[in-house]
């Protein structure tokens, strides 16, 4: 989709919250999108998972179709490809995924709720994006918990944290049951009390899994290197390259350009201590965006 504005790796080391657990923010949207239809009373907010379908005009709302997630309007309107595909668009709000002004534009929806947002060139394909250094730098000093790199994790929810879809396993949740989250995590359940539920979970998403914490360990994976530069009672700090960069291999600074094989040309505008911010070049980077959106489901 065009919205994306770039594919970087995210790298994450377990945390002590659990995959299957929420949270939420109460952002509000920005002013100017018009709303045609309401929807359920869940609102959607920074840390939500939106699932909808979009269609996009240029220049006006019944101005140049240029794409939607629906084949049928793809082949009423003549723009239909085959081989692409056609079906609901996933993001996750609050993780600089979509273009500024689009993300703005869904805070607040509800879910069955349509919309037209208008998406003006300095939010959307014109403005820096800033994320996060980890994003996108080939190499980088990452410090976390040490209790992040234990074998086995374990905390307290409260019940209500699950999603709909655990619910009632998580209410009749007895010790020895054992839950499956996100990305195939399983937990086993430990205590049980009126309205929390308390896990164990293998911390396999942990680098050095069931290897010695010392200062010098790497390890090497298909995205990325890591080496243990730093260690106390408290933290534990690594040395990260990043495989899956656009920069990797080449030069990391101000002014710096890529063109990575699935996006647009990348260039580096500001570095800051924990935070790069970049400006993807695109066709649509002069022009007002209008997406008529509907949101399916929010999580």
């Amino acid at each position: 989709m065009r919205i994306l504005l770039v594919s970087a790796l995210l790298l994450s080391l377990a945390s002590c919250t659990a995959p299957w657990s929420k949270s939420v923010d109460t952002t509000t949207p920005t002013t100017g999108n018009t709303t045609t239809t309401q929807g359920s009373d869940k609102v959607a907010a920074v840390g939500s998972v939106i699932t909808l379908n979009y269609t996009l005009h240029t220049d006006s709302a019944t101005g140049p179709l240029q794409e939607t997630t629906l084949e049928s309007v793809a082949k009423e309107k003549g723009i239909y490809q085959s081989g692409a595909t056609y079906q609901p668009f996933q993001v996750a709000l609050g993780q600089n995924q979509v273009i500024y002004g689009f993300e703005q534009g869904l805070i607040g929806m509800k879910k069955g709720e349509k919309k037209t947002i208008k998406v003006v060139p300095s939010e959307g394909y014109g403005r820096p994006v800033s994320i996060a250094k980890e994003q996108i730098a080939p190499e980088f000093s990452l410090t976390r918990d040490r209790k992040m790199f234990d074998n086995t994790l374990r905390q307290t929810l409260d019940k209500s944290a699950f999603p709909a879809e655990m619910q009632e396993k998580v209410a009749n949740a007895k010790v020895g049951d054992t839950l499956t989250g996100a990305e195939n995590a399983i937990a086993t359940v430990v205590e049980v009390a009126s309205g929390t539920v308390t896990l164990t979970i293998e911390n396999t998403g942990n680098p050095f899994y069931k290897k010695e914490l010392v200062v010098g360990a790497t390890v090497t994976t298909e995205g990325a290197d890591f080496k243990i530069t730093a260690i106390d009672d408290k933290n534990v700090t690594l040395l990260i390259s990043n495989k899956k960069s656009p920069f990797y291999g080449k030069k990391f600074a101000v002014g710096e350009s890529v063109t990575p094989t699935n996006g647009s040309k990348i260039t580096i505008k500001e570095i800051s201590e924990d935070k790069v911010s970049i400006l993807a070049d695109h066709p649509f980077v002069d022009k007002d965006l209008y997406f008529d959106v509907e949101v399916l489901d929010i999580q």
